[in-house]
């Protein structure tokens, strides 16, 4: 008499230890995803390595031992370089991690190279978590606690089943010969699906109750606790640095991922499309625009650690777009903080090293941040001035020093003037400059519109850009004395080239316009191909006026001005954006309003259920006792006799329908249970067990059940004769 096993023997208990541990390095190092490193290669080749061992074990086998040997002194030696040659420290930790977790992953471990798998994987879990906030990375962490703990649970059981004595290397990998197949049907028959279910269960009733307590505790910034990313160097992805070169913008406009969100309390005030300042470009150069150095050292002179900044006067008054607005930048955008007009007060976090040129209004952090920057603008006037009052007087002493000594220690507005030099460029520009003015003088706005004209008229837009030759120009200088089609920042350049040989103070600056608003969660999202160019020319009196000479943008913004509606996103990818602004909303807190309404909603609710249940329960008792006190006659108990027995029998049959039920969900993942044969065959086991070894045919007949009900199937009697039999031994027992 055979059964057949349940459980899994000790190599099917290595192979699921190989899947999940597999699956497990897998997880961890698809967190490297959400950090800025240069690692993405690494975890393609890591992850195409453990994938195929994953669904190949057996290619693990063949290795040679001396591969495994050398592996260790390979990995150091590339983890020395990679120190050796990378400025930051961070990476290099993280790609050696990575090394570790690929080596652990693809050879046969027993259980402390197993613990330290584990441990590898945890230490890019929580290097990731420490410097990402995304919702993805949410989901990635849930689904790695749950492989690292079957995977725990697997190495414990392997552990306590043990190999056994006299086991051959051979016998020792043989689990990695087992097929899918057959392996996974061994492990569908050996799974307990209620214990299963129970703890799927158990797993997101914790999982449930860590979200809600993570929502109502207080917040605190993991990231300022264990200084990671301080390094790693920052290096902005978006082309919004401190230098623009033609055709940074354009490469960036392909790309359709979202740059930042803005969540706006009131965005029914918002006419036209926002153009978002990050960076404003003062110096000329062959190759583009650029932040000079007087520029950058007047800001980091600047430099404090602030937490809130504030902008123009609060007695001022101002017509106040918008509400509230609180930006979610996403990493890899710039330093610079996009701004979209003036404001009254911009407020962080936490107190950071901020950079700030009030005259331009720039606000920049010291090191651009790996993860989401997160900050909150209050009274945002939406307008194409910029009051800068102070220019003037600045621009008149700027001239007046001529001492070479401070050339690069102090801002120089005089740069605002300076353009490209050599007399062929300026020959080219004065022919222009004659073209758009006539020889009369110009008002800086009256400028503005006809070299805009000018340059629309003369030049098409295009993504592509071709620069004609020619010696002794500038590229800026032969594009403006072409008809060449040129992209936003040629047009932006070409207008600040024409406005400085005029006379005219102006620069480029550099952001997004534009946006579209969310359809479902009402806020607006910026994406980098709303990447754009313009320039900003200075009045003479008091203010900068925004001039986007490219063309098509200010007929749009005219006609998105006059509309009353904001262009709407309601497609999927929207629908999926908006999970990410309500992770947002709930790890950012920029005040405890949200927390303290969330708790006070749990307490009404918990109270007010506690007390509907209350009541519900005292009127049920009221009526049963007022409905027991009513006078019993004889046609009274008769119903109730009769509602008492049809009760009875309808608990019977849904007892009858539950224990039947019940073992069939017993037996259900098991064969021999399953099999009518040896159901019957049990049955009569048991009807044949009061009667004891009464006489020789009784044994026969019991032996020849305890075969169908046990043995292998080969092995059986025919089994109605053997139930004929069982049932005339019976009667002749009972007799």
């Amino acid at each position: 008499m055979a059964t057949k096993p349940r459980q899994l023997n000790h190599d099917e208990l290595l192979r699921l230890k190989w899947l999940l541990g597999g699956i497990t390095a897998l997880v961890s190092l698809w967190t490297v995803f959400f950090l800025d490193i240069e690692a993405l290669g690494l975890v393609a080749v890591a992850s195409l390595v453990i994938g195929l061992t994953v669904i190949r074990p057996q290619l693990v086998t063949r290795v040679p031992p001396l591969v495994g040997k050398l592996a260790v002194p390979v990995i150091i030696a590339v983890a020395a370089a990679d120190f050796y040659f990378s400025p930051d420290t961070l990476p290099v930790l993280i790609r050696l991690a990575m090394m570790l977790v690929l080596f652990r992953a693809t050879s046969v471990r027993r259980k402390r190279e197993d613990l330290q798998l584990l441990v590898l994987g945890l230490f890019l879990i929580v290097v990731a978590g420490v410097l990402t906030v995304t919702i993805e990375f949410a989901f990635m962490l849930l689904l790695f606690t749950a492989c690292a703990l079957g995977f725990l649970f697997v190495v414990n059981l392997v552990d306590a089943a043990g190999p056994g004595a006299g086991r051959t290397a051979e016998a020792e990998t043989a689990w990695a010969r087992i097929g899918w197949r057959m392996f996974l049907g061994r492990l569908r028959a050996a799974a307990d699906w209620r214990l299963l279910t129970f703890g799927s269960v158990l797993f997101i009733a914790v999982v449930g109750m860590s979200g809600l307590l993570f929502m109502i505790i207080p917040r605190f910034e993991v990231a300022s606790g264990f200084f990671l990313d301080r390094y790693i160097t920052r290096q902005s992805r978006s082309g919004f640095t401190d230098t623009v070169k033609f055709g940074d913008v354009t490469e960036l406009i392909q790309d359709e991922s979202v740059a930042m969100r803005v969540d706006l309390t009131d965005a029914s005030g918002i006419r036209g499309n926002p153009y978002w300042r990050l960076v404003v470009l003062d110096e000329y150069t062959p190759e583009g625009f650029r932040v000079s150095a007087g520029y950058k050292a007047e800001m980091l002179r600047g430099q404090r650690v602030l937490q809130q900044v504030r902008g123009r006067s609060l007695g001022r008054r101002v017509d106040e777009v918008g509400g509230d607005w609180t930006f979610y930048v996403e990493p890899g955008v710039s330093r610079y903080l996009p701004l979209p007009g003036s404001f009254s007060l911009l407020r962080l976090r936490d107190p950071v090293p901020l950079q700030i040129h009030f005259g331009s209004r720039v606000v920049a952090l010291r090191t651009e941040s790996m993860k989401m920057t997160a900050f909150q603008l209050e009274g945002v006037e939406l307008g194409p001035l910029l009051v800068d009052a102070r220019f003037p007087q600045l621009l008149a002493d700027a001239r007046a020093v001529t001492a070479p000594a401070e050339a690069g220690r102090r801002y120089d507005p005089t740069l605002m003037l300076q353009g490209p030099a050599g007399p062929a460029n300026e020959a080219v520009l004065r022919r222009i400059l004659q073209e758009i003015t006539g020889g009369e003088t110009l008002g800086a706005e009256a400028f503005a519109e006809r070299a805009s004209a000018w340059l629309q008229a003369r030049h098409a837009y295009a993504l592509s850009v071709r620069i004609p030759p020619g010696a002794g120009r500038d590229d800026i200088v032969r594009w403006l004395d072409s008809n060449e089609p040129g992209f936003c920042e040629y047009f932006a350049a070409g207008f600040t080239v024409l406005a400085r040989a005029a006379g005219y103070p102006a620069r480029v600056v550099a952001g997004f316009h534009g946006g579209s608003l969310n359809a479902f969660e009402n806020y607006f999202m910026v994406r980098n191909s709303d990447a754009h160019a313009w320039a900003e020319i200075h009045d003479g009196q008091n203010a900068w006026h925004r001039v986007d000479p490219t063309p098509g943008n200010a007929a749009a913004e005219r006609a998105a001005e006059a509309s009353a509606d904001q262009t709407q996103d309601s497609s999927w990818a929207a629908r999926m954006d908006s999970l990410r602004v309500l992770w947002y909303r709930r790890i950012v807190n920029f005040d405890s309003r949200q927390q303290v309404q969330m708790i006070e909603q749990v307490r009404n609710l918990t109270s007010g259920s506690g007390a509907a249940m209350r009541a519900w329960l005292e009127g049920q008792a009221k009526r049963l006792k007022a409905w027991i006190a009513r006078p019993w006659d004889l046609k009274r108990v008769g119903r109730m006799a009769a509602l008492v027995a049809l009760l009875a029998v309808a608990g019977w049959m849904v007892g009858r329908v539950g224990r039947a039920g019940w073992r069939r969900w017993r037996g259900r993942d098991r064969a021999a249970a399953m099999d009518p044969v040896r159901q019957k065959a049990g049955r009569w086991l048991g009807r044949m067990a009061p009667l004891g070894g009464r006489n020789a045919e009784c044994l026969a007949v019991r032996e020849e059940l305890r075969r169908l009900r046990y043995g292998r199937r080969e092995t059986w009697p025919e089994p109605r004769g053997v139930f004929q039999r069982a049932k005339a031994a019976r009667r002749a027992a009972r007799r």
